[in-house]
């Protein structure tokens, strides 16, 4: 019966999970009890089978370790360490000694990409977390953070007002161009985009137009999207004296703007136009204090302040100049812009085929590791691939960080019979010749059988059973393990079916039964079972199962015969 406890648990393991709770908000203000104080433990290049039906909670435990998400509660500890404390940044540096291979091998790879990046995409990552940490500070690495969550946010909006934008802008430049002509009158041309959109359209339209179709475009997306995350990486180590000068010339060109502004508009112009002058002005003094204070890491960060910076002054500038000036200035800005985003795309360019040469030996590796031809795949892309091909570019994706710990996520259940028996070989070659440590979820118990050194068992949340895997194939202890375990097809097409079978649903993990959560299902269940919950503890030597009444040792009931070789585990 499916119970807690941690008594199956074992000291200088590899990797322990301890009580990990999972649940997930549903409907009413109900909750979903995916995992309920599970414990689990590896030991270095150990293999633990997680198996039981669908909707047990395998995965999620999976994931939970991983912190993907992170557990509600419990204790995750790999080499000692403590994950569930670890803040999104340390966790960042320690997912490489996490691995997870997924379930479905074509939909866990990106169709758009080419293998070499597939398979090289851990080690860019790992590059950019030393970027991260040599670069820029915490504080400016997570406004970078939000900065790109808000255009990831604003992307699919603002696809649609940029239509709208670039309509908007092409006729507010027609109607600058002729502002002064003497046709003026007689042509029209101010009155033609109010006449068509409506003013109130038009003003928003050309704000935006402004701010990020035309003057900011290129800007916006070296100071929003590049600099923080990438900068380092797409210019090289910028020296802290030039970060420095790019955030004193900013702030400088900055309160001259406010100068300008303060002086030069009246009314609510004035108050507008110096507010948001004002605000930009002491956003730069801080961040030049904060550069002074801490100059290692002021390169990249102050060359992305000054870019993101530039944004708002283009805008301020252009928008106090004369109409001739202005068209002068907007087309001046469009050149600039464009070719120094071909130069950012040059060196982008560049700067990635050296990391692609850097990475191609190892991607090469991991590649013959798993038995597929470099020079054949390293061009093409997933779909291109059967499904144990993609299967194989999964695991290489898996092993190109060199992982400590992968979660093998159902890896061979959506392959044929034959393509899962190459995939098992093959992680059980790997496991010999890189000393892998592995969490194999599984439904199929002859597979977590042959794969594993330890197996348990999952029922509803709840750990029932946890052993070695030939004891248990050979005499299940608990309950729901034989049931697994009967379920299996038996290849004998004459052999007879068992006449007993276990009744009932499964319970709702929304609302799951009280004490053993196995209980309405079990034929040995009492009342103790509804007023109890059982505690793993060791009934044989390296055999533990979680039953007020295990179906080995001296209080075992009398067995029942289950149903066999025709019902599926899951």
């Amino acid at each position: 019966m499916a119970g807690s406890g941690n008594a199956h648990l074992r000291s200088d393991a590899l990797l322990r999970a301890q009580d990990l709770v999972v649940e997930f908000p549903a409907a009413g203000g109900r909750k979903v009890y995916a995992v309920s104080g599970v414990s689990l433990d590896l030991m270095e290049g150990e293999t633990l089978g997680l198996v039981g039906e669908s909707g047990c909670g395998k995965s999620t435990t999976g994931r939970a370790i991983l912190q993907l998400p992170s557990p509600t509660s419990g204790s995750v500890q790999v080499a000692g360490q403590e994950l569930t404390e670890l803040d999104p940044d340390a966790m960042r540096e320690v997912r490489p000694r996490l691995q997870m291979i997924y379930q479905d091998p074509i939909s866990s790879l990106n169709p758009r990409r080419r293998v070499r990046d597939i398979i090289a995409e851990p080690l860019f990552i790992a590059l950019e977390n030393v970027t991260r940490r040599t670069a820029m500070a915490t504080w400016q690495e997570r406004i970078g953070g939000l900065l790109q969550t808000l255009l990831e946010r604003l992307a699919i909006p603002m696809r649609i007002v940029g239509l709208a934008a670039s309509v908007a802008f092409a006729l507010w430049i027609l109607s600058e161009a002729v502002e002064e002509r003497a046709a003026e009158p007689w042509l029209g041309w101010t009155e033609v985009p109010a006449a068509i959109i409506g003013f109130p359209a038009l003003a928003i339209a050309l704000a935006v137009a402004a701010v990020g179709l035309v003057l900011g475009l290129t800007w916006v997306l070296l100071a929003l999207m590049l600099p923080f995350s990438l900068m380092s990486r797409q210019f090289g180590e910028v020296s802290a004296p030039v970060g420095i000068a790019g955030v004193v010339v900013t702030t400088g060109a900055s309160g001259f703007m406010l100068w300008r502004t303060w002086s030069s508009f009246g009314g609510w112009a004035k108050w507008v136009n110096s507010g948001g002058l004002g605000l930009l002005t002491a956003v730069l003094v801080v961040w030049l204090a904060a550069s002074i204070a801490n100059p290692e890491r002021a390169g990249a960060s102050g060359v992305a302040t000054t870019l993101s910076a530039m944004v708002v002054l283009q805008v301020f500038y252009v928008a106090g100049l004369d109409a001739g000036v202005k068209l002068i200035v907007l087309v001046v800005s469009i050149v600039v812009d464009t070719l120094l985003l071909r130069w950012v795309l040059r060196r982008y360019r560049a700067n990635r085929n050296a990391a692609r040469e850097r990475a191609e030996p190892r991607v090469r590796e991991v590649l013959e590791y798993v038995g597929i031809n470099p020079d054949d795949a390293m061009d093409r892309r997933p779909w291109e691939f059967s499904g144990g091909q993609a299967q194989r570019l999964s695991i290489a994706r898996a092993l190109v960080s060199v992982p400590q710990v992968i979660i093998c996520d159902e890896p061979v259940s959506s392959l044929d019979v034959s393509v899962q028996a190459q995939i098992l070989n093959l992680l059980e070659d790997l496991k010999n010749l890189m000393g892998l440590t592995l969490v194999f979820i599984a439904h199929d118990l002859a597979v977590v059988k042959n794969v594993s050194d330890r197996v348990a068992v999952m029922y509803l949340g709840k750990l029932c059973e946890v052993s070695e895997p030939d004891a248990m194939f050979d005499e299940p202890a608990h309950p729901y393990t034989e049931m697994l375990l009967a379920a299996i097809p038996q290849p004998d097409p004459e052999a007879e079916l068992g006449s007993g079978r276990i009744d009932g649903e499964l319970p709702s993990p929304m609302d799951p039964p009280s004490g053993c959560r196995f209980r309405t299902r079990c034929p040995h269940a009492a009342q103790r079972c509804a007023d109890e919950e059982p505690e793993m503890r060791e009934i044989a030597p390296g055999r533990f199962v979680a039953c007020h009444t295990p179906l080995i040792g001296e209080t075992a009931p009398e067995r029942v015969e289950i149903a066999s070789a025709g019902r599926g585990a899951s």
